[in-house]
């Protein structure tokens, strides 16, 4: 039978978002018909909004909803968009009580980037885990408080409802359903025809650190980037300023008034977010995390990680592991 997929866009909702994930689903269709001969549809998708007809997205594009998502009579996959009318949307009374009417009616309930906000707004993330775009994570925190934050995930999957962070991820998202649904070679398979990675490697965290890294043009910048490049080597506080290109005296106060932190505090931080998205990822074994983030060993890791996020490596691993 044919796998209903249906959107819910907004106004101002991120038109990646929206068409990412409805385009893996319809080329995997395709590749099914070309390939196999499948001669009914493996996908059909679908956009819904408030209204039927256009919808302006934040970029100025106009997409098309073929119905109010009140005339949605059933799906397989509900998926809800992300972009910068979230906002509006978390607080359309009507819409989140269609969406928790929705969620025990579908198979699949899913969101991309902040579409996650507004699916904790309609309290449906309450005791599950789940990610967004890494620059909303927190306010994920404060509006769904019961729910478990997975800040550098791709994707999340928590009680059968499906979170991926900013964006592109709304893709990886779509190529994971795939795979559930038709098996790992035709999930390889259209990733190849759409020229994306099938697993990307690593986590959100990687894009994010690095491009904060990159938008500050000082030298704290700079280090910050020559440090994550450097996690597996000794940093002590005298080769950060030689780095920094400071006497090491001149180096603590300055660095003290720009970031609120001390240099060994602020290394420690980043190895630690670096362990996570390599354990995220599943990358390497925890000896070999250890020592390529600058722990040296297991009980190292096993120490910060316990001391900072009050759970064993291996739990983590366990719990938000690809």
């Amino acid at each position: 039978m044919t796998h209903r997929v249906a959107m819910l866009a907004f106004p101002d909702a991120q038109v990646l978002d929206v068409i990412g994930p409805l385009e893996v689903f319809s080329r995997t269709a395709r590749w099914l018909a070309d390939t196999w001969g499948r001669a009914e549809p493996a996908y059909a998708v679908e956009i819904v909004a408030a209204e039927a007809g256009q919808v302006r997205m934040s970029s100025g594009l106009e997409l098309t909803a073929s119905r109010s998502f009140r005339d949605l009579p059933a799906c397989d996959t509900l998926l809800v968009a992300g972009g910068i009318g979230w906002a509006s949307a978390a607080e359309d009374a009507e819409l989140l009580a269609w969406l928790r009417g929705m969620a025990g009616r579908v198979e699949r309930l899913g969101s991309i980037c902040t579409g996650a906000l507004i699916l904790g707004a309609a309290g449906l993330l309450e005791g599950r885990a789940a990610t967004t775009h890494w620059a909303y994570c927190d306010r994920l925190a404060a509006i769904a408080p019961g729910c478990e934050v997975a800040p550098d995930a791709i994707f999340v999957e928590s009680g059968g409802v499906f979170t991926s962070a900013g964006v592109t991820t709304g893709m990886d998202l779509a190529l994971e359903l795939v795979e559930r649904d038709w098996g790992k070679a035709t999930a390889v398979a259209v990733a190849q025809e759409l020229v994306i990675y099938r697993k990307r490697p690593g986590g959100q965290g990687q894009f994010s650190r690095f491009l904060e890294a990159e938008r500050r043009e000082d030298v704290f910048g700079r280090l910050q980037l020559w440090v994550l490049e450097h996690l597996d080597e000794d940093l002590p506080l005298e080769r950060l300023a030689d780095a920094a290109g400071m006497s090491p005296r001149h180096f603590s106060r300055r660095f003290k008034a720009e970031t609120g932190a001390t240099p060994a505090a602020w290394v420690g931080k980043l190895r630690l977010e670096e362990a996570r998205r390599r354990l995220e990822s599943g990358a390497g074994s925890l000896k070999e995390v250890a020592r390529g983030c600058g722990f040296q060993d297991e009980q190292n890791l096993r120490r910060a990680f316990r001391r900072r996020l009050g759970v064993a490596p291996s739990d983590y691993r366990e719990r938000f592991g690809g």
